[in-house]
């Protein structure tokens, strides 16, 4: 039965099975480990909680100059000595 479906993928879509079947030999032949694959996507994950972290971070210092910049507008002591 897969031999039918190949034959007939390769009729249809040479191109596109020809492509499929070249990621497959890649992936054969790859020398990555599923070890390895499983501590790259656990590390993959701790950098994005590291970036995602980094952005809250950003955001709230972005906040806290806001905040800072609005206090210093509406309390400005020289703001009072030139009028």
């Amino acid at each position: 039965m897969r031999e039918l479906l190949r034959r007939l993928a390769r009729k249809i879509a040479p191109t596109a099975y020809g492509k499929l079947e070249a990621l497959n030999m890649v992936q054969l032949s790859s020398s990555l480990s599923s070890a390895e694959a499983l501590q790259l996507r656990d590390r993959i994950r701790e950098l994005e909680q590291q970036i995602h972290e980094m952005r809250q971070d950003n955001r709230r210092v972005a906040e806290l100059y806001d905040m800072v910049f609005d206090r210093l507008r509406e309390d400005n002591p020289l703001r009072g000595a030139g009028e």
